[in-house]
């Protein structure tokens, strides 16, 4: 039956890989590369695919109760502070999680007038929002800021739109937050907007996999947003990892479970090598699926361990 979920299209010269030859020097050692933002000892494997080891920092963008004006009052899971940059008529500019001070005094502030204002008054000040889905733009301090208004959520809820770079395309209305790849649903990870990895085909869709040497689990994932660096992931690739079940019921207590401060983990994109898939929301559980298939495809458990020794 043809399955109307992700569509693994995948490119037609894909690097052989059976038994004895998913150990050999051409399939595990690479040439080092530099300049990969989040990914230390990073490879360039002979396919294409890249190698490297990172943090897993928790990433819950696309989440439907990820952020609301109220913040933890409304059960949102994030603090408003995180998903934003002020800009004042001074020209000063600042991140609102620069500090647990910041976030919830000036920040929310400067939150509230710049929202009385209209979002975009050049007197009061802009926000740029970049976890939550902002429109419009505004000239403040002889600067332009994009993405000035938040978009809240077409259900009525109060919650802002958290997106992802990937999306279900066949869903037009950008305010309907299941257009969005679900973060506590399925593995995927951010990526830096970086040239040097888009040429390499990672890129929004394409297949990776984690590797926690510590747990010994290996979780395969699909790249579905951009971020400052490599070492982000979403609560359901990152509880993997820790072998701690897949759940909705993630809250502000546990939001941080299966998080990964030191640089341990081993994290390949298999870029051009694996493919690419579209995303659609009806079918979650395909994006696991196809994910799985693309690791299979590039060599499996065995060349994860003999690639993981290299680095």
């Amino acid at each position: 039956m043809a399955r109307d979920g992700l569509i693994v299209a995948v490119v037609a010269s894909i690097l052989m890989l059976c038994g004895a030859d998913s150990a050999n020097s051409e399939t595990c050692d690479g040439r080092a590369v530099d300049g990969i933002r989040g990914l230390s000892n990073a490879k360039a494997l002979a396919d294409g695919s890249l190698a490297g080891k990172s943090k897993v920092n928790i990433n819950i963008d696309g989440y439907g109760r990820a952020y609301h004006p109220q913040n933890g009052k409304a059960g949102a899971l994030i603090h408003l502070c995180n998903a934003g940059e002020v800009f004042l008529p001074n020209g000063t500019h600042y991140y609102g999680s620069e500090s647990n001070a910041t976030c919830a005094g000036k920040f929310m502030d400067d939150f509230a007038k710049i929202k009385a204002a209209g979002w975009k008054n050049p007197k009061v000040g802009a926000i740029r929002w970049f976890g939550i889905l902002g429109e419009d733009s505004a000239k403040v301090g002889g600067q332009v800021v994009k993405g000035v208004k938040p978009v809240e959520q077409a259900d009525g809820s109060g919650f802002f739109v958290s997106p992802t770079t990937l999306a279900d395309e066949t869903v037009a209305d950008q305010a309907v937050q299941a257009r969005y790849v679900h973060p506590l649903r399925v593995p995927a990870a951010v990526i830096g907007n970086q040239k040097s990895l888009s040429g390499r085909g990672i890129v929004m869709g394409s297949f990776g996999v984690a590797y926690d040497p510590t747990t010994k689990r290996t979780v395969p994932f699909i790249v579905g947003d951009f971020g400052p660096r490599i070492g982000e992931a979403t609560p359901a690739l990152a509880r993997s990892l820790a072998g701690l079940p897949v759940t909705d019921d993630v809250t502000r207590n546990n939001r941080y479970a299966g998080q990964v401060d030191t640089a341990r983990v081993v994290w390949v994109f298999f870029g051009k090598s694996g493919g690419t898939a579209k995303y659609k929301e009806s079918r979650e559980a395909d994006a696991t699926a196809a994910a799985k298939a693309a690791f299979d495809k590039w060599g499996g458990e065995a060349r994860l361990s003999c690639v993981a020794s290299a680095l």
